[in-house]
This record gives structure tokens, sequence and C-alpha cells, in this order.
């Protein structure tokens, strides 16, 4: 199972370097300059036990992971007016043995508030807030 985090700002990076601490395959999705600075410096997750830096694979969309697989789940971590822009781009995303990302994998909501999982829900059969 690999967890690709969809926004890995402040909420989606330290989502992101927990699961992989915990031994998860982890991608993580930026774009801009925090796309760069992942790439080049990794994801520096601070917490009470100490600093630590993981370098995982970033991406800047769903092309650049190729055919998603069936076993992956999209962990939503972007701004909720950024939702229904990240929601189009991964929605149509091809999954190995058929189908897309909307009708095949599961989406976990996971930001401020309640809309987002409404409106993912517009376009993702199973989503989990």
């Amino acid at each position: 199972m690999r967890y690709i985090i969809i926004g890995a700002g402040a909420v989606g990076g330290a989502i992101g370097g927990r699961l992989a601490e915990a031994g998860h395959e982890v991608a993580l999705v930026a774009r801009g300059a925090h796309y760069e600075a992942l790439r080049t410096h990794g994801l520096r997750l601070m917490t009470s036990e100490g600093t630590r830096t993981h370098r995982l694979p970033t991406v800047d969309g769903p092309a650049a992971l190729g055919e998603l697989r069936a076993d992956d789940v999209l962990v939503l971590a972007v701004k909720t007016q950024d939702s229904e822009a990240a929601l189009e781009a991964w929605g149509p995303a091809p999954v190995a043995g058929g189908g897309t990302a909307a009708e095949r994998l599961p989406l976990v909501c996971a930001q401020n508030g309640v809309e987002s999982p409404r409106i993912a829900l517009r376009r993702f059969r199973r989503v989990y807030g």
C-alpha cells in the first residue's frame, strides 16, 4: 500500500512523514517552490522527538507517477479552496487493471472543516473525512 499525500504542506507533510516513519510507502505531491524544496532538501519533520529529514518521492501531479496502483490511498491535504483543482487533476488518473482514481481508490480528506468531503463526493466514490 502506498499513500499519496496531495498537498505536502504543514498537515500533509506531517501525515506523510509519520506514515514514512511507521514504514509505509509514501509519495508527496507539491507544486512550485515547495515542490523544488522537497525534491532538493527532503521533508523536514520537527516533533518533540527531534528533527528528522525524509527523502520521499515527490511529484507535481498524477502524470509524474504514471499509472496508479490498485492499492494506493490518496490523502487530500490541500487547502479547501484548492480541493476542486486537486480532485479534477487526480480523479481521472488511470489505475492499474482499469478504471480511474475517482472510481477505484479511497480518498481521505485531511483538512479543516466539513466541506471538503462533500466536494470530494462529487467526483470520488470512496471518500473518508
